[in-house]
Protein backbone atom coordinates (compact mmCIF):
# COMPACT_ATOMS: atom_id res chain seq x y z
CA UNK A 1 0.00 0.00 0.00
CA UNK A 2 1.05 3.55 -0.56
CA UNK A 3 1.53 6.10 2.18
CA UNK A 4 -2.08 7.14 2.63
CA UNK A 5 -2.95 9.67 5.26
CA UNK A 6 -5.65 8.18 7.44
CA UNK A 7 -8.88 10.13 7.53
CA UNK A 8 -9.26 11.74 10.95
CA UNK A 9 -13.05 11.65 11.04
CA UNK A 10 -15.85 10.35 8.86
CA UNK A 11 -19.38 11.71 9.34
CA UNK A 12 -22.49 10.54 7.52
CA UNK A 13 -26.25 10.15 7.93
CA UNK A 14 -28.46 7.23 6.99
CA UNK A 15 -32.21 6.88 6.66
CA UNK A 16 -32.98 3.24 5.75
CA UNK A 17 -36.62 3.98 4.89
CA UNK A 18 -35.43 6.28 2.11
CA UNK A 19 -33.18 3.53 0.74
CA UNK A 20 -36.00 0.94 0.89
CA UNK A 21 -39.28 2.72 0.07
CA UNK A 22 -41.30 -0.48 -0.48
CA UNK A 23 -40.33 -1.82 2.95
CA UNK A 24 -41.14 1.56 4.49
CA UNK A 25 -44.57 1.67 2.87
CA UNK A 26 -45.35 -1.87 4.02
CA UNK A 27 -44.23 -1.11 7.59
CA UNK A 28 -46.35 2.05 7.71
CA UNK A 29 -49.41 0.20 6.42
CA UNK A 30 -48.95 -2.51 9.05
CA UNK A 31 -48.42 0.03 11.85
CA UNK A 32 -51.42 2.13 10.88
CA UNK A 33 -53.53 -0.99 10.29
CA UNK A 34 -52.86 -2.34 13.77
CA UNK A 35 -53.45 1.11 15.21
CA UNK A 36 -56.79 1.35 13.40
CA UNK A 37 -57.84 -2.10 14.65
CA UNK A 38 -57.05 -1.13 18.21
CA UNK A 39 -58.63 2.31 17.74
CA UNK A 40 -61.93 0.64 16.82
CA UNK A 41 -62.21 -0.26 20.51
CA UNK A 42 -60.34 2.64 22.09
CA UNK A 43 -59.21 5.69 20.17
CA UNK A 44 -56.60 6.77 22.72
CA UNK A 45 -55.14 3.27 23.01
CA UNK A 46 -55.04 2.96 19.20
CA UNK A 47 -53.14 6.23 18.84
CA UNK A 48 -50.74 5.23 21.63
CA UNK A 49 -50.08 1.80 20.14
CA UNK A 50 -49.46 3.30 16.70
CA UNK A 51 -46.90 5.58 18.33
CA UNK A 52 -45.28 2.64 20.12
CA UNK A 53 -45.08 0.61 16.90
CA UNK A 54 -43.55 3.56 15.05
CA UNK A 55 -41.13 4.17 17.93
CA UNK A 56 -39.85 0.61 17.84
CA UNK A 57 -38.96 1.13 14.18
CA UNK A 58 -37.58 4.66 14.57
CA UNK A 59 -34.04 3.73 13.48
CA UNK A 60 -35.56 2.54 10.19
CA UNK A 61 -37.88 5.50 9.55
CA UNK A 62 -35.81 8.39 10.91
CA UNK A 63 -32.30 9.65 10.19
CA UNK A 64 -29.33 8.37 12.18
CA UNK A 65 -26.03 10.27 12.27
CA UNK A 66 -22.70 8.45 12.59
CA UNK A 67 -19.18 9.64 13.36
CA UNK A 68 -16.06 7.48 13.08
CA UNK A 69 -13.10 9.22 14.68
CA UNK A 70 -9.70 8.02 15.81
CA UNK A 71 -11.08 7.89 19.38
CA UNK A 72 -14.18 5.81 18.69
CA UNK A 73 -17.56 5.47 17.02
CA UNK A 74 -20.65 7.58 17.80
CA UNK A 75 -24.19 6.88 16.63
CA UNK A 76 -26.91 9.45 17.22
CA UNK A 77 -30.12 7.48 16.79
CA UNK A 78 -33.52 9.23 16.89
CA UNK A 79 -34.09 8.60 20.62
CA UNK A 80 -30.60 7.94 21.99
CA UNK A 81 -26.89 8.36 21.38
CA UNK A 82 -24.29 5.62 21.75
CA UNK A 83 -20.55 6.10 21.88
CA UNK A 84 -17.80 3.49 22.23
CA UNK A 85 -14.07 3.95 22.11
CA UNK A 86 -12.14 1.53 19.90
CA UNK A 87 -10.70 -0.09 23.05
CA UNK A 88 -14.21 -0.95 24.31
CA UNK A 89 -15.14 -2.88 21.16
CA UNK A 90 -14.43 -6.61 21.55
CA UNK A 91 -16.39 -8.14 18.65
CA UNK A 92 -17.56 -7.00 15.22
CA UNK A 93 -20.00 -8.54 12.74
CA UNK A 94 -20.13 -7.19 9.19
CA UNK A 95 -23.21 -7.56 6.99
CA UNK A 96 -24.45 -6.21 3.66
CA UNK A 97 -26.00 -2.95 4.90
CA UNK A 98 -24.67 -2.58 8.44
CA UNK A 99 -22.15 -3.81 10.94
CA UNK A 100 -22.59 -4.42 14.63
CA UNK A 101 -19.89 -3.57 17.13
CA UNK A 102 -20.14 -5.21 20.56
CA UNK A 103 -18.48 -4.65 23.92
CA UNK A 104 -18.65 -8.39 24.71
CA UNK A 105 -16.27 -10.89 23.16
CA UNK A 106 -18.76 -13.78 23.17
CA UNK A 107 -22.31 -13.63 21.79
CA UNK A 108 -24.88 -12.96 24.49
CA UNK A 109 -28.55 -12.14 24.95
CA UNK A 110 -27.33 -8.73 26.07
CA UNK A 111 -25.89 -7.92 22.61
CA UNK A 112 -28.83 -5.62 21.88
CA UNK A 113 -27.89 -3.52 24.90
CA UNK A 114 -24.11 -3.78 24.68
CA UNK A 115 -23.68 -3.17 20.98
CA UNK A 116 -23.93 -0.47 18.38
CA UNK A 117 -25.41 -0.83 14.89
CA UNK A 118 -23.55 1.11 12.20
CA UNK A 119 -25.50 1.49 8.96
CA UNK A 120 -23.25 2.05 5.96
CA UNK A 121 -25.46 4.15 3.74
CA UNK A 122 -23.92 5.12 0.41
CA UNK A 123 -20.18 4.66 1.05
CA UNK A 124 -19.95 1.08 2.36
CA UNK A 125 -16.37 0.31 1.28
CA UNK A 126 -14.78 3.34 2.96
CA UNK A 127 -16.72 2.82 6.19
CA UNK A 128 -15.92 -0.92 6.41
CA UNK A 129 -12.22 -0.38 5.69
CA UNK A 130 -12.01 2.43 8.26
CA UNK A 131 -13.70 0.35 10.95
CA UNK A 132 -11.51 -2.69 10.24
CA UNK A 133 -8.36 -0.53 10.31
CA UNK A 134 -9.26 0.95 13.70
CA UNK A 135 -10.36 -2.23 15.48
CA UNK A 136 -7.90 -3.50 18.05
CA UNK A 137 -5.81 -6.64 17.51
CA UNK A 138 -7.90 -8.83 19.84
CA UNK A 139 -11.29 -8.02 18.31
CA UNK A 140 -13.27 -11.06 17.15
CA UNK A 141 -14.77 -10.64 13.67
Amino acid sequence: MENETPIEEITWSVRPAKLHPKKAAFALVVDIGFGALIASNSLILGICMTGVLFGTQATFFLTTHFVLSKEGVRAKYPFRTKYYTWEQIRRAKFFKEACYLFTRKKPSNLDGWSGIAVFYGEDRNQIVSTIKARLGPGVVT
